[in-house]
């Protein structure tokens, strides 16, 4: 089981994930996912920010907040917006690259144009397989 806390540190929200053949391999509460931000009260908003899909794959980079999923909310997205000073870093798995395309460019206008970066990770490749080793050459700058 993994906690997310918010910055006053009360818990609010978690993720359970069996790693046996079980029927049931994930367990999260019923709480809407779009109104908390993961690892919100570990975020240096003033570093370089990672968005990976899961849980597990913020364990490989500093810095990160997972989505939970292969979208960024509404409340991210503000948070991200008036509180981001460095670049933002989208990681998300191999397969999904059309999804963090879109990210990109939800992301990529206002005052956060031109420190939006996507890596381009391998088809059949998450970060925790590379082990939050990203080459230079996989970090891109869109051009949109």
């Amino acid at each position: 089981i993994v906690p997310t806390y918010t910055p006053t540190d009360k818990l609010e929200y978690f993720v359970g994930r069996s790693y046996i053949n079980a029927k049931l391999k994930y367990k999260n509460p019923e709480q809407e996912k779009s109104k908390i931000i993961f690892n919100e009260d570990k975020i240096d908003w003033e570093k370089d920010i990672f968005l990976v899909e899961g849980v597990f794959d913020m364990f490989f980079l500093d810095n990160s907040v997972p989505l939970l999923g292969k979208v960024v909310s509404d409340n991210l997205w503000e948070k991200l917006y008036t509180q981001a000073t460095a670049n933002i870093i989208i990681c998300l798995d191999g397969d999904a690259w059309d999804d963090a395309v879109k990210i990109f460019d939800k992301l990529n206008g206002g005052k956060l144009r031109g420190r939006i970066r996507v890596v381009k990770m391998p088809i059949d490749k998450d970060i925790a397989e590379l082990n939050g080793e990203i080459k230079d050459e996989n970090i891109l700058q869109l051009e949109r």
